[in-house]
């Protein structure tokens, strides 16, 4: 089977807990960032809080990008890695339940990775990950084949955290381009940018086409200390560019427009996680079926502005799902 979009990523299974300001504070992590932890840690932590809701869902960044471009109808397919134990079996059956195309758990029964996400009073979401089987993810993992027949695909830039897993995203993007397939890339996380800035730089230039990113990301890859100049300098690194601005929308820009400014929907945040994902799944989808930059980034925006107004980073069920209606539901149509 033939897929519009594949993705690669850490499999990870979320576990989403609200929480007060102060205990975030007192974990001496940075607030709305992603921080490498152990399962030790996590079960740590998350002892302190036992008296808290916590919601559990499949997730990982590039795995929440291909589901909410599944719920617009497109086929998307996952490489990822998770374990044959409790937490792998519930990704497995997510993701199929999706309709999204995935390789299934692996034979180990223990290890699947896992994301605690701390959530404050201010909808801003602080991930604890233990990346568990999902580091191992290596290059014979990555199908020639699949990516051979895909019309994009897509890499997380949290693949970068290990060796494996980054030869593993190279090789996926290298194959794409053998067979002309554009490759669309997200930057992550400013953790990721600030400790592999040199090899993402070369990775950028020399095998990415679409580039997602947010500007907080943008400032930190381009040592730039404000929107504009981190997007001009973005901009001359890849043929098509989307920065995400929070409440201030997104900027879009490729070879025939210099740039678009995209008002964002304006909603009730819960909770940011998985904003970014879904801005690339909506913006993708609309590329991959010929629309246009601008109506492209509206989808995006959409996707975007769903996603946080409830606790995970999945589309909720009530969301529109029909690419016209949203083009119209556009603050700017």
């Amino acid at each position: 089977m033939s897929y519009d979009l594949v993705g690669i990523g850490n499999a990870l299974v979320d576990i989403e807990v609200q929480v007060s300001e102060d205990l975030v504070h007192t974990l001496e992590v940075t607030k709305g960032g992603m921080t490498l932890s152990t399962k030790d840690n996590q079960d740590a932590i998350l002892a302190r809080i036992s008296n808290f809701t916590q919601k559990i869902v499949s997730g990982g960044s590039a795995a929440n990008t291909i589901h909410g471009f599944s719920s617009l109808g497109g086929r998307g397919y996952y490489l990822g890695r998770v374990a044959d134990d409790t937490f792998g079996k519930h990704y497995t059956d997510d993701m199929k339940d999706c309709g999204v195309g995935f390789p299934g758990p692996d034979s180990n029964t223990e290890g699947t990775g896992t994301c605690l996400i701390l959530i404050t009073p201010d909808s801003e979401r602080t991930m604890l990950t233990h990346l568990g089987i999902s580091s191992e993810l290596h290059p014979d993992n990555v199908d020639a084949t699949i990516v051979q027949h895909a019309k994009t695909v897509y890499i997380e830039g949290y693949l970068w955290t290990g060796e494996e897993t980054r030869q593993a995203a190279t090789k996926m993007a290298d194959a794409a381009r053998q067979a002309g397939v554009p490759v669309a890339f997200t930057l992550s996380d400013a953790f990721v940018v600030n400790t592999y800035k040199d090899s993402l730089i070369d990775f950028i230039r020399w095998k990415v086409d679409i580039l997602f990113c947010n500007h907080v990301e943008a400032q930190a890859m381009t040592n730039k200390d404000n929107d504009e100049k981190a997007f001009a300098e973005l901009k001359g690194m890849v043929d098509t560019l989307f920065m995400t601005r929070g409440a201030e929308g997104s900027w879009a820009t490729n070879s025939q427009h210099a740039k678009i400014h995209i008002e964002p929907f304006q909603v009730k945040a819960v909770d940011t996680t998985g904003a970014g994902d879904l801005y690339a799944a909506g913006s993708l989808y609309g590329l991959i079926h010929n629309h246009g930059l601008k109506e492209s980034a509206v989808l995006g925006s959409y996707c975007a502005a769903q996603v946080v107004t409830h606790l995970g980073g999945r589309m909720p069920a009530h969301s529109h799902t029909h690419v016209l209606k949203i083009l119209e539901l556009y603050p700017g149509a």
